[in-house]
């Protein structure tokens, strides 16, 4: 696998995990018992796994994160599974996740199952 998308899968997980961490009430989850110390630890994260990815990667990233929300999609059978598109035959073709793909429909980054 091509070492950015690693962690181009990575970034969107943790992006994903802070967004829900976002949507409740730390004070509330506090008193409940939770460990509310995580979304530091998640922020780090992300701040390293950004690190570890180049500048032109990360701006398409941004712009279709800021778009849609989840950046990665997975490919079975030819099939964007972010916009339900089929992909055209050269492109579907593709097995292996060597190279930094995006989906011509929808832009996310392609990941592809076996």
């Amino acid at each position: 696998m091509h070492s950015d998308l690693e962690f181009l899968v990575i970034l969107n997980d943790i992006d994903l995990m802070l967004d829900d961490l976002g949507k409740g009430n730390a004070e509330v989850e506090e008193k409940l018992g939770f460990d509310v110390s995580r979304k530091e630890k998640l922020e780090k994260a992300r701040d390293d796994m950004r690190g570890k990815c180049s500048e032109a990667v990360l701006r398409r990233y941004d712009r279709v994160r800021g778009k849609y929300g989840k950046v990665i999609s997975p490919v079975f059978d030819g099939v964007c599974y972010g916009c339900f598109q089929r992909l055209h035959t050269e492109l579907a073709q593709i097995s292996r996740n060597e190279k930094i793909l995006s989906c011509p429909h929808c832009g996310r980054f392609l990941y592809f199952m076996k």
